[in-house]
């Protein structure tokens, strides 16, 4: 289970997740590579970030590296995600996984409330091109940092995330401070020294109360009644003929 917390403090918000056992239940649905992992877990964390304040949304990446196209769902508490290619590898960047070298170009999709939005990615780091997104589209300024530490064996040691939203009327002060709270700071890192996503937040923030607390996990909320709505429409489609969610991998066998 994911823990998200979101509070504010001045000119600032701030939200906050730890999402350690989504992605590793992500991981064990999808046998992705470590560097998939990343990626992966990467947008299923902003996704969540970003439903402190939107309820239901897809986020989706299409991209020209070998990762080509990653989907994150969330819908109330439950948050589900899947990647076309599962075993996309680069090679280490400055010692560390290379998300942007399996992603490259592409675009950021965000469908909410029946509303799609756009925009090409920035860095193909995925935090980043989340805060771009937003100022893009909603004129938010904010700062997100996104992190999933993957173990020697590919497990999944630490995954979370933040976001800071600076607010119209925020002061330089306000802003310089958190700035430089962010220098070097990895959350991935913060989060596998045993400290919990309360304490993340207090480290951002400062002493706040949460205005929000919440909790998510990975959950699929596919089932044969909705893929038969979908099915019957396609008249090529034969008894008997085997279908596979993509998001988590359940089986089901078509019957007309």
């Amino acid at each position: 289970m994911g823990k998200a917390f979101l509070a504010r403090k001045g000119n600032l918000i701030f939200g906050v997740v730890e999402s350690t056992d989504i992605v590793a239940e992500a991981r064990r649905i999808h046998q992705t590579s470590p560097t998939s992992t990343a990626l992966l877990g990467r947008v299923l964390t902003g996704t969540v970030l970003y439903g402190l304040m939107y309820r239901g949304i897809t986020v989706e990446i299409v991209c020209s590296g070998p990762a080509r196209r990653v989907i994150a769902q969330l819908k109330g508490q439950r948050v589900r995600g899947y990647i076309a290619n599962p075993s996309a590898e680069a090679e280490l960047k400055d010692g560390k996984l290379n998300v942007s070298g399996i992603v490259k170009s592409g675009i950021m999709r965000v469908i909410r409330e029946g509303y799609i939005s756009e925009v090409p990615l920035v860095s193909g780091e995925v935090g980043e091109d989340f805060a771009y997104f937003l100022y893009q589209s909603e004129q938010r300024r904010s700062a997100v940092g996104l992190g999933v530490l993957v173990g020697e064996y590919g497990q999944v040691v630490s995954a979370g995330g933040f976001i800071v939203e600076v607010l119209a009327d925020a002061e330089e002060r306000e802003i310089s401070e958190i700035e430089e709270k962010l220098k070097g700071f990895s959350v991935s890192l913060f989060l596998s020294k045993g400290n919990s996503p309360l304490s993340l937040l207090k480290y951002l923030a400062g002493e706040v109360e949460p205005l929000d607390e919440r909790d998510y996990y990975y959950d699929c909320w596919c089932n044969y009644e909705r893929l038969i709505e979908t099915v019957l429409q396609d008249e090529s489609i034969e008894d008997g003929t085997r279908a596979v969610c993509i998001f988590c991998k359940k089986e089901y066998i078509i019957r007309r």
